[in-house]
């Protein structure tokens, strides 16, 4: 797994610079027109709704998104540094080559979605709710997941190092070859027979609190 490599997003050398309000996403939302090549920068909205947007060659920064609706959305080849999408709706949304770095994602639901070649890295993605996505060649690092939701979910190349994922539930998605030797992952949640670990790394101490929740007496 280690050895997987992601697809980085491709980004333009030009971009039109976009900063401050949301009109733009309004507009193209009306007019059903694709935001690309863009750089959109310093932009604050709150509930708000971009449902349906498609994102294309696009670089988000030090932009907030509290509890916006992205439902149904594409991006594709997009980048977000610094930013805040907490609370938001990603809903049965579509995600290729897409980067997260340093953000903020507290309880923002992608259920139902389809994510390949996305990496997330340092970011604070507590109650992240990936319930019901594919989720292909996805990496995370240096992140903190506590309580996220990665319940049936289909899974190839999925790769986690220094994660944070305490109480995160797998509830029926297979974790075979996924190494978690480096992540905290106490208190998983799982199925009573612990099936969805079957075939997963762990380090001793990780399979030792594991046994002990199949009432296996270690000695």
């Amino acid at each position: 797994m280690a050895g997987i490599k992601l697809a980085e997003p491709w980004l333009p050398e030009v971009y039109e610079l976009v900063t401050g309000d949301t009109e733009l996403l309004h507009q193209c939302r009306e007019e059903d027109e694709r935001i690309q090549n863009a750089y959109l920068k310093n932009m604050e909205a709150q509930e708000e709704d971009f449902s349906g947007l498609c994102f294309s060659r696009v670089k988000f920064e030090n932009c907030s998104f509290e509890g916006c609706n992205f439902e149904k959305a594409e991006f594709s080849d997009v980048m977000f540094v610094s930013c805040n999408f907490s609370n938001c709706l990603f809903r049965d949304s579509f995600l290729r080559r897409v980067s997260f770095q340093r953000s903020k994602g507290t309880g923002a639901r992608m259920t139902e979605s389809s994510l390949k070649d996305v990496s997330i890295m340092e970011c604070s993605m507590q109650y992240l709710n990936l319930d019901d996505s594919k989720l292909e060649s996805f990496r995370v690092e240096d992140s903190d997941l506590e309580n996220g939701n990665f319940a049936q979910c289909r899974c190839k190349g999925v790769t986690f190092s220094q994660v944070s994922l305490q109480n995160a539930s797998f509830f029926k998605t297979p974790l075979k070859g996924m190494d978690f030797t480096t992540c905290d992952i106490k208190g998983l949640v799982l199925s009573d027979e612990c099936s969805e670990v079957r075939g997963a790394v762990m380090d001793l101490y990780q399979a030792a609190e594991l046994a002990k929740r199949l009432g296996i007496v270690i000695k």
